[in-house]
């Protein structure tokens, strides 16, 4: 008898915790309709570059704006800006700039305007870890794969959403090269006002820049 309560208990455990187990479909709808609220996102991050082949590991702080599909990044060396449209890529240490249709360069390569909505096309998903950490933070583990890998210069996103703020903490793009990039956020802020002005790139800001408008 004994030993029938215990198999009867251990089942009603294992049950529970399938009923309440979440899955990746239901944290990212849930992640999408939060983000889908936000007139804007603006966050600070640490991007780090390792490629073990190449023995690279590096390391640099950035700061990025989204409103809708446009985006402002800004990199130790670079500044990518995109109003929806034209892309703007500006090196610092040449002081040139680069301009080019969206359409023309993003040939599936990762959008950041898209960082926290990407999952919503062509992809599959899978929660591989539900109890993750990101420097002591509980997280859900998920990881994305393009539907049409080939098309793509990476084969799966791996993305770290915080339990207590449904928010993506971090995401590590894994590439085709077996290098990972990863983005771990921090200072997040949502609906600030920003005018489109910060969406394009103002020439007279940047003294004597060489431009290149491969549009022409």
């Amino acid at each position: 008898m004994k030993k029938l309560t215990f198999i009867l208990s251990a089942a009603l455990i294992i049950a529970s915790n399938i009923a309440s187990a979440q899955t990746s479909k239901e944290i990212l709808d849930k992640l999408s309709a939060k983000a889908k609220g936000w007139k804007s996102i603006s966050a600070d991050f640490t991007s780090t570059l390792k490629d073990q082949k190449a023995n690279v590991n590096q390391k640099q702080e950035g700061s990025i704006k989204i409103k809708g599909n446009k985006y402002h990044l800004n990199l130790s060396q670079y500044t990518v800006i995109s109003d929806g449209t034209t892309v703007w890529s500006y090196d610092k240490k040449s002081n040139s700039c680069t301009i080019d249709n969206l359409e023309d360069i993003k040939d599936g390569a990762f959008d950041p305007s898209e960082m926290f909505t990407i999952w919503e096309k062509d992809f599959k998903h899978e929660m591989k870890n539900t109890n993750a950490t990101v420097e002591g933070e509980a997280c859900y583990e998920i990881h994305l794969y393009p539907n049409q890998p080939k098309n793509k210069p990476y084969h799966t996103i791996v993305m770290y959403i915080s339990k207590t703020k449904m928010e993506a903490t971090k995401i590590v793009v894994k590439t085709r090269e077996n290098a990972e990039i990863s983005y771990k956020v921090k200072n997040f802020k949502t609906n600030a006002e920003f005018p489109d002005t910060e969406f394009k790139f103002n020439k007279a800001s940047y003294p004597g820049v060489d431009v290149v408008d491969n549009r022409i």
